[in-house]
Order: C-alpha cells, then sequence, then structure tokens
C-alpha cells in the first residue's frame, strides 16, 4: 500500500507509526515554506509530482524519483530516477537516471544513464551513458560512452567511447574512442582512435589513429596515423578543390556510414574567410541529405589499379563506383529481410551477389548484418560470380 506524506511531520509520524513497513512512503507536493520545502528522510522512499526530499550522510537508503520530483542525496545514497525527475548528490552515491530526467553530481558518486537523460559530473566520479544520454564532465570524472551517447569533458577528465557516441573534449582530456565513434578534440587534449572513427581536432590536439579512421584538422596537430587512416587538412580546403576533399573523404570507412554527418562537420569547420565559398559550392552537388551524400560520395570512390603503379582509366573507376553501389543496395534490402532466410537467399540469387562481393563492396556494418544472419547459413549452393549488367 502507498502511504502519501507531504510535510516532514507526516513523514515523521509515518516512520514513528512503522507505516513504513511493508508499504512504499510516496513524497509528494510538498509545500514551498522556508525549510521546510525538502523532507529528511532515512528509510527508502518514492518521490512523485512535486515532492521534494534529502538524506543525510549517515543514510544509505534508495530513493526512487518521478514524474517532476526532487533529490538532494549525500552519503552511501542510491537514487534511481525516471520521467522529469531531478537529483543532486555527493559523496559515494549511486545514480541511475532514465527517460529525461536530469542530475548534477559531485564528488565519488557512480552514475549510469539510460534513455535520453543528462547530468553535470565534477570531481572523481564515474559515469556510464548509453542510448542518446548526454554527460557534461569536468575534475577527475571517468566517462564510458555507449551507442549514441554524448560526453563532453574538461579539465583532466578521461573519455572512452565506442558504438556510435559522440565524445567533446577540451582542456587537457584524455580520449580513446572506438567502432564509429565522433571525436571533436582541442586544448591540448590526448587521442586515441581505432576501427572507423571520424575525429576533428585543432593545432593542440595529440592524436594517434589506427584502422580506417579519417582526421580533420584545423592547424597542424600532432598526429600519428596507421592502418590506412586519412588527414584531411581543413585550412587547405577552398571551392577550387572541394572535389578533391570529397574524393579522399570517400576513401576513409569512418564516412562510409554516416556521409551526410562528415559533410556537415566539414562544412561546420571550413575556416570562416572561405566558408561562405565552400558552402555555396557544396550547396550546388545537391547534398541534401543522407541518401543524397551517400550516393556521390560512391561515385568518387577509386578502384584499385589493375596493373601496379598504372592509374585505372575514368572508365573502369566509374564501373567499379557502379558496381559497389549496386551491390550495397542489394545488401541493405537483404539485411532489412531479416531472419527470413528463403528470401535473402533468392534475392540474394536473382540478383547475382555473392558473399565476396557483399564484403568487397557493401558497407562494413551492412555486411556485419548479413554476416551475423543470412551468410551464417550453410549456402546449399554457390551463387554465380559477378553482377549483370
Amino acid at each position: 500500500m502507498k502511504i502519501f506524506v507531504g510535510t516532514q511531520a507526516e513523514y515523521d509520524h509515518a516512520i514513528k507509526t512503522k507505516q513504513h513497513l511493508g508499504n512504499e512512503i510516496v513524497i509528494q507536493n510538498s509545500p514551498m515554506f522556508v525549510n521546510q520545502d525538502f523532507i529528511t528522510v532515512h528509510t527508502d522512499v518514492t518521490v512523485g509530482k512535486n515532492g521534494r526530499c534529502k538524506t543525510n550522510e549517515k543514510a544509505a537508503v534508495t530513493i526512487t524519483a518521478r514524474e517532476n520530483g526532487i533529490v538532494a542525496a549525500q552519503g552511501k545514497a542510491t537514487v534511481i530516477a525516471y520521467d522529469n525527475a531531478n537529483i543532486v548528490a555527493k559523496g559515494n552515491c549511486k545514480v541511475i537516471l532514465h527517460d529525461s530526467s536530469f542530475g548534477n553530481v559531485y564528488e565519488h558518486c557512480q552514475i549510469t544513464l539510460k534513455n535520453a537523460s543528462k547530468v553535470s559530473a565534477d570531481g572523481n566520479c564515474t559515469v556510464h551513458a548509453y542510448d542518446e544520454t548526454s554527460v557534461s564532465a569536468s575534475g577527475s570524472t571517468k566517462v564510458y560512452t555507449y551507442q549514441k551517447a554524448t560526453a563532453k569533458g574538461t579539465d583532466v577528465t578521461a573519455l572512452s567511447g565506442k558504438d556510435e557516441s559522440t565524445l567533446i573534449g577540451q582542456k587537457n582530456c584524455s580520449i580513446k574512442a572506438r567502432d564509429n565513434c565522433i571525436v571533436y578534440a582541442a586544448e591540448n587534449c590526448t587521442v586515441q582512435t581505432a576501427d572507423n572513427c571520424l575525429v576533428i581536432a585543432n593545432s593542440f590536439a595529440k592524436i594517434k589513429s589506427q584502422d580506417n579512421c579519417l582526421i580533420m584538422s584545423n592547424g597542424k596537430p600532432d598526429i600519428t596515423m596507421l592502418d590506412k587512416c586519412e588527414h584531411l587538412n581543413l585550412d587547405s580546403v577552398t571551392d577550387k578543390n572541394i572535389m578533391s576533399a570529397l574524393k579522399q573523404m570517400a576513401q576513409s570507412k569512418a564516412v562510409v556510414e554516416r556521409p551526410y554527418i562528415a559533410i556537415q562537420i566539414l562544412k561546420d569547420h571550413i575556416p570562416p574567410q572561405r566558408k561562405e565559398a565552400v558552402d555555396r559550392r557544396l550547396n550546388t552537388m545537391g547534398l541534401k541529405d543522407q541518401t543524397a551524400a551517400k550516393n556521390y560520395l560512391y561515385s568518387l570512390i577509386e578502384a584499385e589499379p589493375a596493373v601496379k603503379n598504372q592509374p585505372p582509366g575514368i572508365e573502369h573507376q566509374l564501373e567499379t563506383a557502379r558496381k559497389a553501389g549496386y551491390v550495397q543496395g542489394v545488401c541493405e534490402c537483404v539485411a532489412v529481410v531479416g531472419n527470413q532466410q528463403n528470401m535473402g537467399k533468392k534475392l540474394l540469387s536473382e540478383m547475382n551477389v555473392t558473399k565476396d562481393m557483399a564484403k568487397k563492396y557493401a558497407n562494413p556494418e551492412t555486411y556485419k548484418t548479413l554476416e551475423k544472419g543470412i551468410f551464417a547459413q550453410k549456402q546449399e549452393q554457390k551463387l554465380e560470380q559477378g553482377v549483370k549488367r
């Protein structure tokens, strides 16, 4: 049963009469009186609509906050927030935020973010951010991001990301990213990236990248690249050589799954004196959305030379670009079919696309989906090689 309280006196009476044993104490509609708006608790409670509560350092309690409830926790309290709840925590609290809840945390708190929640963390906190959450961190906070979470760090904050998360470093941050992350690095940040990351850096950053990352920079940051990484200096890009810049971007796997975003980042970081001219030239190319940008960059992909040290002819380049686009389109359709194996096999067979062709020409993420699905099945017969035009 739920026991509703709205004042300190009502809470104290409920505890004194042991109503909290076996029941749920719900704090809501706390009055806005001076020195009385926050109810001090020392038992597990739920904070609901217009409710406010706080803990002392000794209370190792669990507080569940919902709707627009407000919690001020300290010590070793555990706070679980939903909806639009607002949390302030310090000490060694454990904070879990869901939905659109928001938190300000300090000292040594442990924070987990889910859904679209946000947190501002300072001190020596540790944050794990999932889904489409956001983190603003300072001090010696450590932030780990996953999926499409975004983390911004300053001072000596350490950011570590994977999947498709976005990491923004300022003032001496250390950043480690992999698996298609987007990284912004400035003001003496130290960055290590791998596996198709897209990095935007200024002169004061130190970058070490490997495995098909693309680095776009203003100025001359300290850059070390391994394993087919690309570096595009934005200070040298003009409306006259923008085609060359796009062609270089098209060679990078870091751009394959997000060409439109990559082009928007390019536009945002062109030096001001040339930005208007470059924007005007890009706008004439019709790169208005993800599909248009992907198709355009595919058309710029160069084939491997047929003979060593001999450049391929333009017809061979165009044929390879057309084949890549064709195979990717078929593979995307098969990926949508999912577990309907017979339909997927039939589509691959009728379109004459083999596993080897998919591996060579399809986007890495698309091929990864097929590899875990239809290509994991044993083929009853080999598909014909080549693409019938």
